[in-house]
């Protein structure tokens, strides 16, 4: 299984070799080769057109080919109604924390409004305890381990109390940004040489939080709130990075891909945290909790392939269902 449209040539590992379907495609990045000036010999074999490049230009010839598959490319969400409908839910939020806002503008100094919007930032976290963990695996000569490493993420939180009651719920829109680490170990059967390396890869998710929360008054000014429910979550698409050494006479071509599973998840919610109203209503609250997020399955996985000359091997591994966070939030006056 080849993951991308370029490979070592099968009869020269001085060269690599880039594959197009479509003609169009294929004339685009011959001009793009040709501006580059990156030498280059074109063949057409099997309903394709191939690029012969020296491997001494390969970075610019990557950077020609993804270029052209960046103007071919299919939208970020294909579907024109999913596309309307994010911008639909992001302008709706906004619309009723304005609304929300407006109409508690007249409300009593130290009453808690009706509506309040939050800008949140969150800090993802490798934690054990939770399962968020590194996984090791081994296949064909090929370790792999699998090392989450801190992430981040942004946000709109709208907020919506109920008079009376103790009780809320809580939506808005956010994005998170999960990096790691991909430790390769690879050992030649037929050398019995061991190589190593580490390359790193950051996928991406936009989540729609929809939670149910309860308080628990410590003061006049501050508040315990905990709460959960479910987020639904959009993929990007998948991410991959390669990597190559040369020892000897000998190449060694490797590449990793995370973020494989379908677009949209629905994984559970939970979320404990602090609330600090200040005395003065015009002032912006402050909120400082943790959240923990888990997947209903093991869906979501990744793969590592290693070549040296005829030598192939692929580990793939499932990644943890689980996640935690540290989040602090400006709420924002009425």
């Amino acid at each position: 299984m080849r993951w991308t449209n370029y490979f070592i040539h099968p009869g020269d590992n001085r060269y690599y070799v880039f594959s197009f379907r479509e003609t169009e495609h294929a004339e685009e990045y011959e001009q793009m080769l040709r501006s580059a000036e990156v030498p280059f010999e074109r063949h057409e074999e099997d309903d394709q057109w191939l690029f012969g490049v020296p491997r001494t230009h390969f970075r610019e010839a990557l950077r020609c080919n993804h270029m052209v598959h960046a103007q071919h490319r299919t939208k970020f969400i294909p579907v024109a109604g999913l596309r309307y409908a994010l911008l639909i839910v992001t302008g709706a939020v906004l619309l009723v924390a304005l609304v929300g806002a407006l109409s508690n503008a007249g409300n009593a100094q130290g009453r808690t409004p009706e509506w309040e919007l939050g800008v949140s930032t969150v800090g993802v976290f490798p934690l054990e305890a939770v399962g968020y963990e590194s996984i090791q695996a081994n296949e064909e000569g090929l370790t792999l381990e699998w090392q989450p490493q801190a992430g981040s993420g942004f946000g709109l939180r709208l907020h919506r109390n109920f008079k009376g009651s103790s009780w809320s719920i809580e939506t808005g829109l956010e994005t998170l940004r999960m990096r790691s680490d991909w430790g390769l170990s690879f050992v030649s059967e037929i050398s019995g040489e061991e190589t190593t390396d580490t390359l790193s890869l950051r996928a991406g998710r936009y989540r729609l939080p929809l939670l149910a929360q309860t308080k628990v008054p410590l003061n006049q000014r501050w508040e315990l709130l905990a709460g959960g429910g479910v987020c639904v979550d959009f993929l990007l698409s998948d991410v991959f990075t390669t990597g190559y050494q040369q020892i000897g006479i000998i190449y060694h071509e490797y590449q990793v891909e995370e973020n494989r599973q379908r677009r949209w998840t629905v994984p559970l919610r939970a979320e404990i945290g602090a609330l600090y109203r200040p005395a003065d209503a015009k002032k912006a609250g402050l909120y400082a909790g943790c959240i923990w997020w888990r997947e209903w399955s093991t869906n979501r996985w990744g793969e590592a392939q290693w070549e040296r000359d005829l030598e192939k091997a692929n580990v793939r591994i499932f990644m943890p269902q689980t996640g935690f966070a540290l989040e602090f939030r400006i709420i924002l006056p009425p």
